[in-house]
């Protein structure tokens, strides 16, 4: 009788641990929601503002965009158009987690909305990118350096997630900024 009880106690107890596990984890996923959610707003955010305050301005006369025939200043919209979408989707999954407890549930939702905001990320520093090229002189060596330093967000991500790059883009990079340094000081 004492052994059958000790028994129910024992998995009562470990119940209550794997109870108390899954609250925790839980929790671990709600505060890294919390984390992405900011970012993803603010990705928002920016994005819509870009949006409003066209790089080169607006034509006095028919508030047109004054480059809307320049092909970087069409890959300027449509980036920051995704930009915004997936960060706005990724806030409205952060939103709709809130609404549940389960530790499956929020995985795959946190999942697909730090994916969304990675893609928002990445269509940032291609419209910011687009943008400064949409306005700069083609032929100086500012709007070339531009689309190079915005590059190194997607080479920052091959270091971080492909081991296999890491040794060769760090090489990469070094000679690149040698070579700028000295392209810039002559």
């Amino acid at each position: 009788m004492i052994e059958y009880s000790y028994s129910i106690w024992e998995k009562e107890s470990k119940r209550w641990e794997r109870k108390k596990e899954r609250k925790e984890y839980i929790s671990q996923l709600q505060k890294q929601g919390e984390t992405h959610l900011i970012v993803s707003a603010l990705i928002t955010t920016v994005t819509f503002a870009a949006g409003f305050t066209l790089p080169g301005g607006y034509k006095e006369d028919d508030g047109q965009a004054i480059l809307s025939k320049k092909a970087a200043f069409e890959a300027f919209v449509v980036t920051d158009t995704i930009a915004m979408l997936s960060s706005l989707c990724a806030v409205f999954l952060h939103f709709f987690m809130t609404m549940h407890k389960r530790g499956k549930f929020l995985e795959k939702h946190l999942l697909w909305a730090f994916s969304l905001t990675m893609v928002g990320m990445g269509a940032m520093a291609i419209a910011f990118a687009t943008g400064l090229y949409a306005v700069l002189p083609h032929s100086s060596g500012l709007s070339f350096l531009t689309c190079i330093l915005c590059s190194c967000f997607f080479l920052s991500i091959a270091v971080e997630y492909c081991s296999f790059w890491r040794g060769t883009i760090s090489g990469i990079i070094i000679k690149i900024i040698v070579g700028l340094v000295e392209l810039i000081c002559g």
